[in-house]
């Protein structure tokens, strides 16, 4: 009615806040795990699309297996325990001195096979990359800004593979790494024009950091746009 006072609704807001709070402090606490998770998740699923029950790898170890046990599950798990014993030790045998007379067998049969030596001289240059921490092309990796379009284009960050310009069709293009979010050691290699990367001062753990977090660790790497009129 007119003339009464009207209720004060703060009271309420003030019960429902804290309980929000709580519970948006709970789930800021719990997602690194949450990812750590995920990531681990996604790397077993991989593995499991790849060697797993039911693939082609997976169907060889079963195999193997059902030659000393009935049980196709055990006959599986027996399986993957001597390909790991197999590997055990091929690295026994390669840290005991081995490992270049064994390197140099796979560089003189695997190369000369169609299709397979082109993959397999492609992985083995990215193992010893990542095996020389003091590598110079990892050094070279930079995290950059990239825009596309105009003035008002699209911007991304992105990992620059090397500083070095590639000529394509009378245009220099830089290779970058966009990264996929929340799972980083997936993404896209794309070539952009030179012209459009823009260094930062970003480091690599930052750039990962942001993709890992889907942009919420951003406020501790960016600084901050002002408001508008400011």
């Amino acid at each position: 009615m007119a003339g009464e006072a009207q209720a004060d609704p703060s009271w309420l807001h003030k019960i429902v806040r804290r309980p929000v709070r709580w519970f948006v402090t709970g789930v800021l606490v719990i997602l690194p795990v949450v990812i750590t998770v995920a990531v681990i998740a996604w790397v077993a699923g991989f593995l499991q699309q790849l060697v797993g029950p039911g693939t082609m790898f997976g169907d060889l170890l079963t195999r193997f297996g059902l030659r000393f046990v009935s049980n196709a599950a055990l006959a599986y798990t027996l399986g993957v325990v001597f390909v790991l014993a197999i590997i055990f030790a091929i690295g026994v045998t390669a840290e005991a001195g081995a490992r270049r007379f064994m390197q140099r067998v796979l560089n003189a049969v695997l190369p000369r096979i169609p299709i397979v030596g082109g993959v397999y001289q492609t992985s083995e240059q990215v193992i010893n990359l990542l095996g020389k921490k003091d590598s110079s092309a990892l050094k070279n990796m930079r995290a950059v800004f990239c825009c596309f379009g105009k003035e008002n284009g699209a911007g991304i960050l992105a990992l620059l593979v090397s500083p070095q310009n590639y000529r394509i069709n009378g245009r220099d293009y830089q290779i970058i790494i966009v990264p996929t979010s929340p799972v980083p050691i997936g993404g896209g290699l794309l070539f952009v024009p030179a012209e459009t990367v823009q260094p930062t001062d970003l480091t690599v753990e930052a750039l990962i950091s942001i993709y890992v977090s889907m942009g919420f660790t951003a406020d501790q790497y960016l600084a901050k746009a002002l408001p508008k009129g400011a």
